[in-house]
This record gives C-alpha cells, structure tokens and sequence, in this order.
C-alpha cells in the first residue's frame, strides 16, 4: 500500500467524503455516520434497528431517526417487521441503496486505484490555488446521482 502525504491524505479524505455527502445527503457528518453504519451493518447480513443504530453511532435516537428518515424518502431503505419479534421494525437495503452502495465503493477503488498508479498527485503542494479549485469542480461534475436501471 503506497504512503501519501498528509496534504495527498486530506485529498482522499475531501474526495470520499465530497462522494459520499453526494451520494447520501446534505448532513455530511451525522447523516454520513448513520448512511454508512447501516451499509456497514447491511454488508454484514444485518438489518439493524434504530436502536441498533443509536448505539453504534453514540448519536440520540431523534438525530438517527431524522437520517433514517431521509434515506427512507429516498428509497434508499425500508422498513419492515421484525421476523423474529414482530414488535421490532428493521432497516433493509433496498436496490436503489444497493445501486448507490456499489457505486460509491467502485469510485473509492478507481480514486486509489488512480492514486496508486500515479494519474492523480497525492500532494496537494504540488497545485496551485486555481488548479486545486478546478480539480474540485471537475470531481463534484463527476458525482451525479444517479438512480439504478
């Protein structure tokens, strides 16, 4: 694994957060938190709850309640009974929240991947103030929502 600058560090950072605030909402660390628990928690064969939530996050049932909420107006996720307790409600993905999910994970692999094989400067000393800000445009341009076919 290649070592990056602390500057070349906080232009991934930018970049998979600028991904994922897109891709997820306009609340970029509550929202994020929540958005990505549940993925994480999806990817591994759970469905969690809010509670479930709540605790993996640290964030008040309200706050994750809010972010659920968005992702529900989404499609992004739906509710649905418990199985096992029919008094619990579950968060699932839906395909859309899997579309979007996979989407964000093949542009984090092309974004190292472009790092790792020297396309993009890792260093952002290495830019002048305009070329930082036309790179930014240039990203956020390629970061359009797009809903599953």
């Amino acid at each position: 694994m290649p070592k990056f600058s602390p500057a070349g560090q906080m232009a991934i950072f930018w970049r998979i957060l600028h991904l994922t605030t897109v891709t997820w909402g306009n609340y970029p660390a509550g929202q994020l938190l929540v958005a990505l628990t549940m993925a994480n928690l999806h990817n591994r064969g759970m469905n969690p709850t809010l509670s479930d939530l709540c605790k993996a996050t640290g964030l008040p049932k309200a706050t994750v309640s809010r972010y659920v909420s968005w992702q529900l107006s989404q499609g992004l996720a739906e509710e649905a009974i418990d199985v096992n307790d029919r008094r619990r409600r579950v968060l699932k993905r839906t395909k859309a929240g899997q579309y979007a999910w996979d989407r964000q994970i093949k542009a984090v692999n092309r974004l190292f991947q472009e790092v790792e094989n020297n396309k993009v400067r890792n260093d952002a000393d290495d830019f002048s103030a305009d070329e930082i800000l036309a790179l930014m445009k240039l990203r956020t341009s390629e970061i359009k929502p797009t809903k599953p076919k």
